[in-house]
C-alpha cells in the first residue's frame, strides 16, 4: 500500500501533528471512511457485485501498472496485457481448471503480437513486462475474490467472508499502524534505497500492532478457521507478507521516477498504491488455509 510502512520522513522535525497533517492523513482519513465501507459491503454481499468489484479494481491496477512499466518498457503490449490480464482473472475466478489454457493462450498471443513486429527491439522486455503484469495485477488480484469463495469441507459457512475479512484486517492494521507509528516516531529508515520515508519503527510498530490483531480478532469473526496463537502468528505472518508487497510496488515507483501510480484516491495514489500489500496477503492467506497449515482445510 502507498506509504502503507512509514510515510513520515524518518529525519523529519516539528511536531507530531504537524507531521501527521504535512504526511496527509486527513485526505487519507476521508478516502477510508468512504471506501471500506463500500467495500465490506461488497465483500458481504458476494456474488456478482463482489466480482465486479475485483474486476474493476484489477482493469485499474492493470492500467496503471502499463502507466509505470512504459518509463521502462514503452513498447510493452499494454493493450493484450489488459485484455488478457481480465481474461485470466475471470478464468481463474469463475473457472479456474481453465486457468492454465487462457493463460498460456496469452502467451502465444503477446510472442506471436511480438514476433511480427517489424521492429524487434527491445522483444525480450515487450513480453516480459506484459507477461509480468498479468501475473502481478491479475494473477495476484483475482485471489481477493478465490479467498472470498474458499468453501472447506470442515468450516463454516461463510469460510470465506471470515478469511477475506481476517486477511484484509490484518493488511490494514499494518497499514495503519506502521503509518501512524512512522509518522509519529520514524526515524531510522527502513529500506532506504527503495523507500527512504519508511522506517525500522514503524515497520516494527506495525508488526506488533498487526501481531496482537490477529489474536485478538479470533475473540471476533475469525475462531472458526483458528485459534488465537494461530492468528497471532498468522497475524505476524501477513505484516511481513505485506510490508514485502508494499515495499515492491515501492520499488517499480523508484525505478519509473514516479511518486504515485495515478491521481485517483486523495492521499493515497492509484488503486495499486492502495492495493499494493493485497496483492500479496490475500493469496498469502488463501493458501495458508487451502493447504490446511491453520486451522480448517
Amino acid at each position: 500500500m502507498n506509504r502503507s510502512a512509514t510515510p513520515g520522513s524518518p529525519t523529519g522535525t516539528g511536531t507530531r501533528w504537524s507531521r501527521f497533517l504535512g504526511a496527509g492523513i486527513l485526505p487519507r482519513l476521508a478516502v477510508a471512511l468512504v471506501g471500506i465501507p463500500l467495500l465490506v459491503w461488497a465483500g458481504l454481499r458476494g456474488g456478482l457485485i463482489y466480482l465486479v468489484v475485483v474486476q474493476l479494481l484489477i482493469l485499474l491496477g492493470l492500467g496503471e501498472y502499463f502507466v509505470l512499466a512504459a518509463v521502462r518498457a514503452p513498447e510493452s503490449h499494454r493493450t493484450i496485457g489488459i485484455i488478457g490480464g481480465l481474461a485470466l482473472s475471470l478464468t481463474l475466478c469463475l473457472e479456474p481448471a481453465w486457468s492454465g489454457a487462457v493463460y498460456t493462450a496469452v502467451i502465444f498471443l503477446v510472442t506471436v503480437t511480438t514476433l511480427v513486429r517489424r521492429d524487434g527491439n527491445q522483444a525480450l522486455a515487450r513480453v516480459a513486462v506484459t507477461l509480468f503484469g498479468i501475473v502481478y495485477v491479475a494473477w495476484l488480484g483475482s485471489h481477493l475474490y478465490l479467498l472470498r469463495e474458499w468453501a472447506p469441507e470442515a468450516g463454516p459457512a461463510d469460510a470465506g467472508v471470515r478469511a477475506l475479512g481476517f486477511a484484509v484486517l490484518m493488511t490494514w492494521c499494518y497499514d495503519t499502524a506502521a503509518y501512524l507509528v512512522g509518522v509519529s516516531m520514524g526515524r531510522r529508515p527502513l529500506l532506504a534505497r527503495v523507500s527512504p520515508k519508511k522506517s525500522r519503527e514503524g515497520a516494527l510498530g506495525g508488526f506488533l500492532a498487526t501481531g496482537a490483531a490477529g489474536y485478538g480478532v479470533t475473540y471476533w469473526f475469525a475462531a472458526p478457521l483458528f485459534g488465537p496463537l494461530e492468528g497471532a502468528l498468522l497475524g505476524l505472518a501477513c505484516a511481513a507478507v505485506a510490508q514485502v508487497g508494499d515495499l515492491v510496488e515501492s520499488l517499480f515507483k523508484r525505478d519509473a521516477g514516479l511518486k504515485d501510480t495515478a491521481d485517483l484516491l486523495p492521499g493515497h495514489g492509484g488503486v495499486l498504491d492502495r492495493f499494493d500489500s493485497l496483492l500479496y496477503t490475500a493469496p498469502f492467506v488463501y493458501y495458508i488455509l487451502q493447504l490446511g497449515l491453520v486451522g480448517a482445510s
